[in-house]
């Protein structure tokens, strides 16, 4: 009986970071380029301090939205860009990026575009009043017709272990990138990839595990009453 509430409880503390990884999951909505994590359970031990609550992520494509910017870029497939952080380099699905005063591509958080030659500065070519910036679908930034460098592209191998960074960038825990060949990936300018987190779905799996929390609630509260009443009876 005691190893009955033991096993519910630790039930109950699964299904509670399951509830915490959806609730997160739809508060990413709308962000551009998350990607949702998907909670399971292991058991290893018996004991609570060993049943971890592991997550790990759906690297599936988000829907594309045209948004016409050029500075908005998109990747297909198992391709992600790799921007440079202050922690070293991180591959990335968000796209948004701008340039800065200094002419480095840079996202928000000023995490630096990268390409085969470093990190990208469009300033260090020679402009006009009429070039404009191109990225092609191989990759390659252009001015006008100058060739500035072409963007650094990496997968995820599934059985590379990933570190989530800020829940948009990615890290590979040996450090090792697994660099894309031209042909491999296609970048699109003037689109933005969406979250892929589908809200219905979401929902549904909220309601479902918030039920088997419910349930593991009210085993415990019967074996607990059980348990009481077996320690009456012994004092009688």
């Amino acid at each position: 009986m005691i190893k009955g509430i033991y096993v519910s409880a630790n039930n109950l503390y699964a299904k509670e970071k399951s509830v915490q990884i959806i609730a997160n999951n739809l508060a990413n909505i709308n962000t551009i380029g998350y990607k949702r994590e998907v909670p399971f359970v292991e058991v290893f031990s018996e004991k609570m301090k060993d049943y971890p609550v592991k997550q790990i992520t759906d690297f599936g494509e988000g829907n594309l939205i045209r948004t016409g910017n050029p500075l908005d870029l998109a990747i297909s497939k198992n391709a992600f860009f790799v921007v440079k952080s202050d922690r070293g380099l991180e591959l990335t699905k968000k796209g948004k990026f701008k340039i800065s005063d200094e002419g480095f591509i840079e996202n928000e958080n000023g995490e630096r575009l990268m390409g085969t030659k470093g990190e990208i500065n469009v300033f260090e070519t020679t402009l006009d009043k009429n070039s404009s910036l191109e990225i092609t679908k191989n990759g390659e930034v252009k001015i006008g017709e100058i060739i500035v460098d072409k963007l650094l592209v990496a997968k995820i191998d599934p059985k590379q272990p990933m570190i989530r960074r800020e829940g948009l960038n990615f890290v590979p825990q040996d450090g090792i990138l697994n660099l894309l060949e031209e042909g491999e990936y296609e970048v699109l300018q003037g689109y933005l990839e969406e979250s892929n987190v589908n809200p219905i779905y979401e929902m549904q799996e909220m309601i479902r595990v918030q039920k088997e929390f419910e349930t593991s609630q009210k085993i415990i509260n019967y074996l607990d009453q059980s348990l009481e009443k077996s320690n009456e009876i012994g004092r009688v």
